[in-house]
């Protein structure tokens, strides 16, 4: 018997002993665990930090942009045309009066051209505006912007059944359109424009083509303007915050295609 009781005391000791170092791997895995967890979302909440920051700097960039645009479009358009109308109306008393009327009439053409042009970039500015008007109508604007200038023949296709997809991806699609154009204008030197907008069963694509002079490209250009460069990477984050993606083709003397293409959200068939 007290062999058998010695046998169980040791048997108990060492189960004890078991137990305890079980609890205490337990609670170290745990801890460890526990720790690592504390250190990932350390991590996360980094990156996160690091992404709104790289976002709001993104942000401003893209504002700063759009402001640079806004002045040009000012300077070489709007105020031309008026620096042309009030010309015409300072020279009116130099004139003989039987060109009065004709003076007139051109300034008024002239002021007619700002104020169409001031609307269009207006509405151009107003995200609440892109947003209810439709991916479409808002690219139509721009075409018809385009035309005015008589500087471009410009070329607008749709392809398959449009759909509403989110406001806020369309909003983007538009804005990368802008960029694009206004690269066309400011550097590629084109005569022709073509923009098509295609819609299959589960993404949409933007395809916008000119025949200017075309460049070299790859993300660590140096030949490029630093304007340019800057306008090529903002669009490229616009894609990837829409999920999307952008490849640009040019080819020197042969023109430059950009295409985008991003994924539905929720689909509505216009028709």
């Amino acid at each position: 018997m007290q062999t058998s009781a010695s046998e169980i005391a040791i048997f108990l000791i060492i189960a004890t002993i078991l137990i305890l170092g079980l609890l205490v791997f337990t609670i170290l895995i745990l801890f460890l665990y526990q720790k690592k967890q504390v250190a990932f979302l350390q991590s996360v909440e980094a990156l996160k930090l690091d992404h709104e920051k790289n976002l709001l700097k993104t942000q401003l960039e893209i504002q700063e942009q759009t402001f640079q645009n806004i002045s040009r479009e000012i300077h070489d358009n709007i105020g031309l045309s008026l620096t042309l109308a009030k010309l015409n109306l300072n020279i009116i008393e130099l004139e003989k009066p039987q060109k009065w009327k004709e003076l007139v009439a051109s300034s008024i053409d002239l002021i007619s051209k700002s104020i169409s042009d001031l609307s269009d970039i207006s509405k151009s500015l107003n995200s609440e505006a892109i947003s209810q008007q439709g991916l479409l109508n808002a690219l139509q604007v721009e075409v018809e912007r385009l035309k005015r200038l008589n500087r471009f023949t410009v070329k607008f296709e749709i392809e398959g059944n449009p759909v509403y997809f989110d406001s806020q991806k369309e909003l983007i699609m538009f804005r990368i359109a802008q960029e694009a154009l206004n690269n066309i204008i400011k550097h590629a030197e084109a005569q022709m424009i073509s923009m098509k907008v295609s819609f299959y069963l589960t993404e949409v694509r933007l395809s916008i083509k000119d025949n200017g002079k075309g460049f070299y490209y790859n993300e660590n250009a140096k030949d490029l303007q630093e304007s340019m460069k800057a306008g090529l990477t903002n669009m490229q984050i616009r894609s990837k915050l829409i999920n999307g993606s952008m490849t640009i083709e040019s080819e020197l003397g042969k023109g430059t295609c950009i295409v985008v293409t991003a994924p539905f959200d929720t689909l509505q068939n216009l028709n």
